[in-house]
C-alpha cells in the first residue's frame, strides 16, 4: 500500500475512533486540508488532517493480531487531557465532565459539549465553532469563563438551598472566585 492510501486509511480509522459524524468530519477535512474529501487531497494535506486528528485524541495503536484497535464506545468521548492545542480546552472539558458528575448537565459527552460551544460561539443566526478542539485561544477563554460562571452559580444555588454558607468576595458584594466556591462546595458535601 502506498503512503497516500495509508494516510487515507488512517484518517478513516481516526474518523471512526473519534466517533465523528459526517458533517463534523467533512468540516475537519475542509478546515485542515482545503477539500471535503480525502481523495482530492495531496500527501501534505492528508498529513495535516491526520496530525489534527491525533491532536484530538486519535492514537495509532496495534492489537496483538497487528490490526488497528477498535474503540468500544458508541458516542464520542473527550480525548485525554494534554492533547488540546490550548490548555483552556482541557479545562473546559474537565469542568464539563465535573458538571455532568454533579448533575448540572445531563450529558458528559464531547458531542454535548460541542453543541454548547457551537451555541455559545454562534452569532445572529450564524453557526458557531462546531468542535471544542477547534477553538482559538480567545474563544476558549470566553467559553471557559462562561462555564466557570455557570458552574459557580449552580453550586452557590445548591449551597443556599441546603442552608450552607456561600463564600463571598472580599467586599462581600458578590460570590467569591470560582475555585473558592468549588472548594467550599466540596467541603460541604
Amino acid at each position: 500500500m502506498n503512503h497516500r492510501n495509508r494516510l487515507i486509511q488512517l484518517i478513516h480509522i481516526a474518523k471512526r475512533d473519534l466517533c465523528l459524524d459526517d458533517d463534523t468530519y467533512r468540516a475537519l477535512l475542509f478546515a485542515n486540508g482545503e477539500h471535503s474529501s480525502c481523495s482530492k487531497m495531496n500527501i501534505k494535506q492528508l498529513e495535516m488532517v491526520l496530525a489534527v486528528m491525533e491532536m484530538q485524541g486519535f492514537r495509532r495503536s496495534k492489537n496483538p493480531a497487528g490490526k488497528e484497535a477498535k474503540t468500544p464506545f458508541k458516542r464520542r468521548l473527550s480525548p485525554k487531557s494534554g492533547k488540546a492545542k490550548h490548555a483552556q480546552i482541557d479545562k473546559i472539558r474537565a469542568i464539563w465532565i465535573t458538571m455532568a458528575q454533579q448533575g448540572i448537565v445531563r450529558d458528559s459527552s464531547e458531542a454535548a459539549l460541542d453543541k454548547y460551544v457551537s451555541r455559545m460561539t454562534g452569532r445572529a443566526g450564524q453557526k458557531g465553532v462546531e468542535h471544542v478542539g477547534w477553538l482559538d485561544a480567545s474563544q476558549a477563554y470566553i467559553i471557559l469563563e462562561s462555564l466557570k460562571n455557570w458552574h459557580k452559580r449552580e453550586l452557590a444555588d445548591r449551597m443556599k438551598a441546603v442552608g450552607h454558607c456561600i463564600p463571598l468576595n472580599r467586599n462581600g458584594t458578590g460570590l467569591a472566585g470560582y475555585q473558592a466556591v468549588v472548594d467550599e462546595y466540596e467541603v460541604d458535601r
